[in-house]
């Protein structure tokens, strides 16, 4: 964090070229982009003076995409929230949003907790559990808010995030996740195109007409590309219809033998008794959680033994900070907790930041796949995800460490909504 004593503390701000933050109709600049120091608290200080929300969306490339974990549906744009907290001192902290998150409430808590405020002096953790509805809230959670404030937090302080909440690693193995239920042709191509884009693993999703066709495709990648990759499967609930408990236990057993990292969510999520039945019965982990809420429901996995990884979604769970409580839980059990996004670039980069401040989050999921292509995933950043010899470095910034294109943001952005001092 900042120094202890606030009143030596020195500020770096970005100057230079401003970018754009606009609607539909209108465009607002927004901040500089290089560092010079503001000096100490005791001067002219840093003090909010906006906060606004945009959302947006990025046409899929083809029409769009039937996602594994949607039977039947088809996804046409990848949907973005941005919450953005600009300052008079040229400070401008981003928080991202996707599916999870909602729209725009709060005016009256932020005109009392923020506008005004010194970022410096602001209780992040306090903000975030507060009863009162924010920006860009799931349920009552801001988590958006709550992103945008960590990135303008470690922007003030000239330090990364991860850096800020402890700092295990500054690197982590990412796995590249297809998102459909394709044919072994196409997901061979996909592990080959994986391994030219710089990943050594990757996760396939399973859910076909029978487990011996989900297992036949594996088979086939695995074959493919030998052990070139690491291999993760995903039945997204095998849900339409659900498959039984022996179901799983026969694709897990399938899996285990084809040397496959982990099975995700072989059973619905509400069967917990049936999980650490599978769980018991293989030696491969099986993993999940990503579309669960609320610590009753993580610690009930835990105490029962009926996930080996867990996978909080860093917007479903409740931000940044409630990631880590749970992060902590799992590792009092030595267990994994590995943090969930599927969405844009910057939501990536929360998680990047999340996982490398703890010491029990050995992978991050990276969505690149042709359905749901890293271009359009990066779009809004100025600059793509970078995946080397298998690792996500984090960006040595401030921050998230990321810069956004305020061209391609003022493209794509459908709403937005402002309230300043």
């Amino acid at each position: 964090m900042c120094s202890s004593d606030l009143s030596s503390s020195t500020v770096a701000v970005r100057i230079g070229r401003s970018r754009r933050a606009c609607s539909g109709r209108s465009c607002q600049r927004i901040a500089p982009v290089r560092w010079r120091h503001l000096g100490t608290k005791g001067d002219a200080g840093v003090k909010i003076t906006a906060v606004r929300s945009i959302t947006g969306g990025i046409p899929i490339p083809g029409g769009g995409f039937s996602p594994a974990w949607w039977p039947g549906q088809v996804i046409r744009d990848l949907w973005f929230t941005l919450c953005v907290i600009e300052t008079d001192a040229g400070i401008v902290g981003f928080g991202p949003g996707g599916f999870r998150t909602g729209g725009w409430t709060g005016e009256a808590f932020i005109r009392k907790h923020l506008l005004g405020r010194d970022p410096r002096t602001l209780d992040i953790g306090a903000l975030a559990e507060h009863p009162e509805s924010l920006p860009m809230a799931k349920g009552n959670r801001p988590v958006a808010l709550e992103f945008a404030l960590w990135d303008l937090l470690g922007k003030a302080c000239g330090q990364p995030v991860y850096r800020m909440l402890g700092g295990y690693t500054n690197s982590i193995k990412a796995y590249c996740s297809t998102g459909s239920v394709t044919d072994a042709g196409a997901h061979i191509d996909f592990a080959h195109d994986a391994i030219a884009r710089g990943y050594r693993a990757i996760k396939l999703r399973m859910h076909r007409a029978t487990v011996d066709h989900d297992l036949a495709v594996v088979r086939a990648v695995r074959d493919a590309v030998g052990d070139r990759l690491e291999i993760m499967a995903d039945a997204n609930q095998a849900q339409n219809p659900y498959w039984t408990r022996a179901d799983a236990l026969r694709a897990a057993r399938g899996l285990q033998e084809l040397g496959a990292a982990w099975l995700e969510e072989p059973l619905a999520m509400h069967d917990a008794e049936g999980l650490a039945m599978v769980a018991g019965a293989v030696d491969m982990p099986i993993a999940g959680t990503e579309n669960e809420y609320g610590m009753p429901r993580y610690a009930e996995f835990l105490k029962r033994g009926a996930l080996d990884i867990l996978q909080p979604d860093l917007e479903g769970c409740g931000g940044l900070l409630e990631w880590r409580k749970i992060a902590a839980v799992c590792d009092a059990y030595r267990v994994p907790c590995l943090g969930h996004v599927w969405n844009n670039g910057l939501v990536v980069m929360v998680a990047l930041h999340a996982s490398c401040s703890v010491p029990n989050a050995p992978y991050l999921e990276v969505t690149d796949d042709p359905f749901w292509p890293a271009r359009e995933r990066d779009l809004i950043l100025a600059e793509p995800i970078r995946v080397v010899d298998g690792m996500v470095q984090v960006p040595s910034g401030p921050g998230w460490g990321v810069d956004l294109d305020w061209d391609a943001v003022r493209a794509h952005t459908t709403s937005e909504a402002v309230v300043r001092l």
